[in-house]
């Protein structure tokens, strides 16, 4: 069990090292360390107290200290282990950030009640714990953090952060659920003490596949291999700082060389107008303090891209985003349905760029024309906005992967990168919202985007988030 120990716990402190900000990080840590408790309990049962009785040095003080520390080890690897399992499950869920945060305040307390109310059980004779009663609700925490591990994995639509939820699903899932048998329901109904000694094959499964996971790909952000890490920094850096603002000055340039030469050629033609004039170069404009905005965003060509969040009305910017393309729009047939009227919490930059993208993207999915339909509608708890296209549409694998960074349909387009579905993802992501598509060869394809809706507290913030 020295192994099971020095493994769990060296896994839990370099997890925790590499990024102890992120919430999922610490929780994981703690089940490393919860089930490195189990280990340090049977390495002083088995290892310390008989190596001090064969060389005389058990004295009643120390055999006291030894048993208080075993029990207390055992007790938290029996009662911590469920619980630090349940709430990493929780936090990884990819719909966490939308729920209530009432919930996320009281869930906590309430998933502690059950290890309080176990300390008010007699254990029978002989038992560490009432096994019986911790059995009932140790099983339904172990069992739920395995379904919401396995319901991440198929609610990724990022290949490589579904690869990333698999391997860490894989890691954990089998190993907790034999545990489920050999720590609680095979004591509790069976009698069956000792199989927890078989819990060393499992984890060193689990440990084999954090290590091999973290020289290939990484594992919750733990990257051994000192070139992996470096280019794994270098591609994110790529992703998130300078390509991305490439990707919006390539579309904001267009915009005001299209609209430049629609001056020109109504002025050369004596067909301006005044207030047409002023139409157009307000579009310029608008695509200028985007470009500015954007640069501004990004802090330098190697920093994440940060937001910067105000009260926004989405209609207004959604309308704002249609007028900058209208010239891409001559031969589609637009409609506009906004039966949400309200504010949100965004960063009208960013939003200005994700909603552009997607319409773009719609646009060039119609190169004979079609129908272009933006929708924006409310839930009880979200802000849904629809962009729905009669394009080419997308089979089964493309749709599969739309969200990677680099991937792109357009092969033979210049200067397409293949950042910008990845782009808008992220940035709906860090809105704490959810973007999904839904797409058939021959179908046209639709772009569903929900954000969380503004609460008093929201409408009161003015910090940076990032």
């Amino acid at each position: 069990m020295l192994f099971v120990l020095i493994g769990l716990w060296v896994i839990g402190l370099l997890l925790l090292l590499t990024d102890p900000k992120r919430t999922t990080t610490r929780w994981i840590s703690c089940i490393a360390f919860t089930g490195g408790s189990g280990g340090l309990s049977a390495v002083i049962a088995d290892d310390i107290v008989p190596l001090a009785q064969s060389h005389l040095v058990l004295s009643d003080r120390m055999a006291s200290a030894l048993y208080t520390a075993e029990l207390a080890s055992s007790l938290l690897c029996y009662y911590g282990l469920p619980y630090t399992f349940i709430m990493f499950a929780i936090h990884y869920y990819p719909n966490y950030a939308l729920w209530k945060p009432s919930w996320k305040r009281f869930i906590p307390w309430l998933l502690l009640l059950p290890i309080a109310v176990s300390f008010l059980f007699e254990p029978r004779p002989g038992d560490p714990i009432p096994y019986i009663f911790v059995s009932f609700w140790t099983t339904p925490y172990i069992l739920a953090g395995i379904v919401l591990l396995i319901l991440s994995v198929r609610m990724e639509r990022n290949s490589f952060l579904r690869r990333s939820r698999l391997l860490t699903t894989a890691a954990a899932a089998p190993t907790l659920f034999f545990s489920m048998f050999t720590l609680y329901l095979l004591p509790a109904y069976f009698h069956l003490y000792e199989l927890w000694r078989y819990n060393a094959g499992a984890i060193a499964i689990t440990l084999a596949i954090i290590v091999g996971s973290s020289f290939r790909y990484g594992f919750m952000g733990l990257q051994i291999s000192i070139q992996n890490q470096k280019l794994d920094y270098t591609l994110r850096a790529i992703t998130s700082g300078t390509s991305i603002l490439n990707h919006a000055i390539k579309n904001d340039v267009g915009k005001i060389r299209l609209f430049s030469d629609k001056i020109k050629a109504d002025a050369l033609a004596g067909q301006s107008s005044p207030e047409q004039v002023v139409q157009d170069i307000e579009v310029i404009m608008a695509a200028s303090q985007h470009i500015y905005d954007m640069i501004y965003r990004i802090h330098g060509q190697t920093q994440e891209v940060e937001l910067k969040l105000e009260v926004i009305r989405p209609a207004e910017v959604l309308s704002q985003c249609l007028r900058m393309l209208s010239l891409d729009l001559r031969n589609i047939q637009v409609q506009e349905f906004y039966a949400f009227d309200g504010e949100m919490l965004g960063d009208r930059a960013q939003l200005t760029e994700v909603w552009t993208n997607v319409i773009s993207n719609a646009v060039e999915a119609m190169p004979q024309g079609g129908s272009l339909t933006v929708r924006l509608t409310e839930t009880k708890r979200k802000v849904v906005v629809e962009i729905k296209d009669s394009g080419s549409g997308m089979n089964a694998q493309q749709l599969k992967r739309v969200f990677d960074p680099f991937y792109t349909t357009k092969g033979g387009k210049k200067l397409n990168f293949g950042l910008g579905l990845s782009y808008c993802y992220t940035i709906v992501q860090k809105h704490k919202g959810a973007m999904s598509m839904d797409s058939k060869p021959g179908q046209g394809t639709s772009v569903f985007m929900q954000f969380p809706k503004l609460t008093r507290a929201d409408a009161r913030k003015g910090e940076t988030w990032t």
